[in-house]
């Protein structure tokens, strides 16, 4: 699972895949493969953890199954890795985060909202490689707290805790408390500085059974964490734009796709929501399946 600031050092939807298609049109004509050129093999290398697996497969399953010719590289490394192996043209296609892809080729873009960071990502990415649509699905940094404390605090939205995160103890993985960006961004939104911070192992059920327990008030978790699915868990929204958008969103080598091909992953993304991931990645935590065979299921029931 993508742990929060890996890749310096994931969660209006209609908008961005409108806004992805009129960027998109220009772009896909120099990025595709003419129509009389035979197919290139498409070289699918993803992260070494499960969300990008089980997605990246999606990606490749779907093209195998259309007859294209593919070759998959899971667990290739860390998000960083996979993605300077595309543009350095050792593999063509992985799949990747609008945020953070613009944090590391463009740091200085104060872009939040999902269209901003899209566009801005678009235009931020090295010679040679471009982006498909993204996903409406996303993995961001996400607060969340009991049903319980919601009701008797009346937190709904992280507005609702402007001046008052020093009341809650805050519990996360140690790699999220310790990014500096994301705090300076919710702090300086929201008002917020929490009273005390506990670091938490890898297990994002560490926040959840510390949450239910009352060891902590707060949570920091990804959006896709499968800790969010329970009915007494109350993600807050962050209504005042202060976390810029995480979407995922598929990175290849121009020339690697044909029309078809380009067509086809554009199709997957339209469809892949944040629950989708989330159900999908308790197949892993529970070791119900592969992440090969959870991709299958996906793609079967949307009928690819």
């Amino acid at each position: 699972m993508r742990r929060t600031g890996e890749l310096v050092g994931v969660r209006a939807l209609a908008a961005v895949g409108t806004l992805a298609v009129a960027l998109g049109g220009c772009q896909a004509q120099s990025s595709i493969v003419p129509a009389h050129v035979p197919d290139p093999v498409v070289v699918i290398e993803t992260a070494s953890f499960g969300e990008a697996e089980i997605v990246g497969h999606i990606y490749t399953n779907a093209l195998m199954r259309s007859g294209s010719r593919v070759t998959a590289r899971p667990q290739s490394g860390t998000q960083d890795e996979v993605v300077e192996s595309v543009v350095d043209g050792d593999s063509t296609f992985t799949v990747g985060f609008t945020g953070e892809l613009l944090r590391t080729f463009d740091p200085g873009s104060s872009a939040v909202r999902d269209e901003d960071v899209y566009a801005a990502m678009v235009a931020a990415l090295p010679e040679g490689v471009t982006a498909a649509d993204p996903a409406p699905a996303e993995d961001a940094p996400v607060y969340v707290v009991t049903r319980h404390t919601s009701e008797t605090n009346g937190l709904r939205a992280m507005s609702d805790l402007a001046g008052r995160c020093g009341e809650f103890t805050l519990g996360a993985r140690q790699e999220a408390l310790t990014d500096r960006e994301l705090a300076t961004a919710v702090g300086g939104t929201y008002d917020c500085g929490f009273g005390r911070r506990v670091a938490m192992g890898p297990n994002p059920r560490e926040v959840f059974e510390a949450l239910r327990a009352g060891r902590i008030g707060v949570g920091l978790v990804q959006s896709t964490d499968p800790i969010l699915d329970p009915d007494d868990m109350v993600p807050l929204d962050d209504d005042e734009n202060a976390i810029p958008a995480q979407h995922l969103v598929p990175v290849f080598r121009k020339g690697s796709l044909s029309e078809d091909q380009l067509a086809l992953v554009n199709r997957i993304s339209g469809e892949l929501t944040t629950e989708d991931v989330r159900e999908l990645l308790l197949g892993v935590e529970f070791g119900t399946a592969t992440p090969v065979e959870l991709a299958n299921y996906w793609l079967d029931s949307h009928d690819y």
